[in-house]
């Protein structure tokens, strides 16, 4: 998953914090580094790490592909 895509999920839980959320999910840069590198953000940290898990759990839940099995069953492959 590319980085636009993992941008336009972003976009769908938080608008106003994506290009953060996304640098975050991408990158691994904590809420502090982006506070001090940007400024105050318009967001508790509580709440951002809340939408990054969102976020994070959309980027997992694509990826999950189903595959049928000889029996008929589906299972779920990454």
């Amino acid at each position: 998953m590319d980085e636009k895509e993992i941008y336009e999920i972003c976009m769908g839980v938080d608008s106003i914090i994506a290009d953060k959320l996304t640098e975050s999910i991408v990158i691994g840069t904590s809420y502090d580094m982006l506070e001090a590198h940007y400024g105050i953000l318009p967001i508790s940290r509580r709440s951002f790490y809340r939408r990054r898990g969102t976020a994070q759990r959309l980027i997992r839940q694509r990826m999950v592909h189903l595959v049928e099995e000889k029996n008929g069953q589906f299972r779920m492959e990454w």
